[in-house]
């Protein structure tokens, strides 16, 4: 009589903790604030490229990727010295690159009237390129500050992992940070 009590006791107490086990699952799933793209770094998010069009956090995800992040206004000038630097150095066949505006507009700017300034300083033939994000989620992520007058360079391999992360001016030795980061992705 005291085994089967025992057994029923045992068998309750695993119920109970598988129950609390799911619940806890449940409970972080539905209140997580990252939902990871892929193995990125930072939690998806969908921005608009310069020529209007959506785009999803997901397309970083199948070729290795040069990311420029630029945090703020302030880093314009920064993120113009990396493009100009890197885009004559990386192999564009092989290598994506894409520049990732971010934005905090506030209420008087709508997205469009920040696409409209950046159509002006961006050549068209970088318009599917270069993104706004009106979200601090890679600044955050990265923990780069959202007012950073520099640029930052991520270096992702093709499952959107980061294999490099350079935040400065440009220098040579951070430009062979970058590049010797690219050559150490597996060649698919």
């Amino acid at each position: 009589m005291i085994s089967r009590k025992i057994k029923l006791k045992t068998r309750l107490w695993w119920k109970c903790q598988s129950f609390m086990t799911l619940i806890i699952l449940m409970l972080l799933t539905l209140h997580s604030p990252y939902v990871i793209a892929g193995d990125g770094p930072w939690p998806a998010f969908t921005a608009t490229q310069l020529n209007g069009e959506k785009v999803e956090s997901n397309m970083l995800i199948g070729q290795p990727t040069l990311l420029i992040l630029t945090p703020s206004r302030d880093a314009a000038e920064s993120s113009r010295a990396w493009v100009n630097a890197l885009r004559s150095k990386i192999d564009q066949s092989k290598y994506r690159i894409r520049d990732v505006l971010a934005v905090n507009l506030p209420f008087f700017l709508s997205e469009e009237d920040v696409i409209d300034q950046a159509k002006k300083k961006v050549p068209k033939r970088y318009h599917d390129q270069t993104w706004i994000l009106n979200s601090q989620v890679m600044e955050t992520a990265l923990d780069v500050p959202a007012d950073s007058e520099m640029a930052v360079i991520i270096v992702l391999d093709k499952n959107g992992n980061m294999a490099a992360k350079i935040h400065g001016a440009v220098t040579t030795a951070r430009t062979k940070k970058i590049m010797d980061a690219l050559q150490s992705l597996p060649a698919d």
